[in-house]
C-alpha cells in the first residue's frame, strides 16, 4: 500500500482522527468516472446512517380507469402538496379548475372531461388514455441508508436514483452539507480487511 502513498492509519494516528480529512468528518473524494463521493467519518463500524435528499422525488404507478381517468388522493407515502407530474407532464394543482367528479359507468363518464382538474374533495383528476398504466412524480425529498464500513467510515456515491445533479444538498444527522463546496480530499481512504489506509499526503 505504501507504495501508492498510502500508509497504515494505525501507524500514523488513532483510527477516529485518521479518518478526517483536514479536521472535516464530511468530505468528498473524486471518482475515477469524474463523479463525486462523499465520506462520512468516525462513524461506529456497521453503524446504519440515514442520509436525506431534499431535491429527491419519488415514484409511484397509477391507473387510468375504464373512462380514462387518473384519480390522485393523499396518501401517506404521497401527499398532493408533493405532486410534481403524471407521465412526465408537470401539475399545476393551482391553476386546475375544481369541477365535480362524474360516475364512469361502462367506460363512459356521466359527464365528459377533456383536461385536467381537481374536486372539492381535494383530489387531482389527469385525464389519460383508459385502462392504462402511469407514473406519478412526488417531490418532498427522500431518505437513503447507508452503513459505516469496517473502518468506520461510511462512502456515499451517486446512483440512478440519487444523482447529484439533481440533489446537490444531502442533510446527515440534522446538518445539511452542499457536495459541491464540501472539502476535496485526494486520493481516497481506503478500508482493507478492516484495516484502514489514508493518503500520505494527508
Amino acid at each position: 500500500m505504501a507504495g501508492i502513498g498510502l500508509v497504515a492509519a494505525a501507524a500514523i494516528a488513532p483510527i477516529a482522527s485518521a479518518q478526517m480529512y483536514s479536521s472535516n468528518t464530511v468530505y468528498k473524494v473524486m471518482r475515477s468516472n469524474g463523479s463525486a463521493q462523499v465520506i462520512v467519518a468516525n462513524r461506529t463500524p456497521g453503524e446504519r446512517l440515514t442520509i436525506s435528499y431534499p431535491g429527491a422525488t419519488s415514484t409511484r404507478r397509477v391507473t387510468a380507469n375504464a373512462c380514462g381517468l387518473v384519480v390522485l388522493r393523499d396518501g401517506a407515502s404521497s401527499s398532493l402538496a408533493d405532486l410534481v407530474s403524471v407521465d412526465g407532464a408537470p401539475i399545476n394543482q393551482a391553476a386546475l379548475p375544481t369541477q365535480l367528479l362524474p360516475r364512469c359507468v361502462n367506460g363512459n363518464l356521466e359527464e365528459p372531461r377533456a383536461a385536467n382538474f381537481k374536486t372539492g374533495a381535494g383530489e387531482v383528476v389527469i385525464v389519460k388514455t383508459p385502462n392504462t398504466v402511469y407514473e406519478a412524480a412526488y417531490g418532498g425529498g427522500r431518505d437513503r441508508n447507508v452503513t459505516a464500513n469496517a473502518c468506520g467510515f461510511a462512502a456515499i456515491s451517486e446512483s440512478s436514483a440519487y444523482p447529484w445533479a439533481s440533489n446537490p444538498t444531502i442533510v446527515i444527522g440534522g446538518t445539511t452539507y452542499t457536495v459541491a463546496t464540501l472539502p476535496t480530499a485526494n486520493p481516497e481512504p481506503l478500508c482493507r480487511s478492516g484495516q484502514l489506509y489514508t493518503p500520505a499526503s494527508w
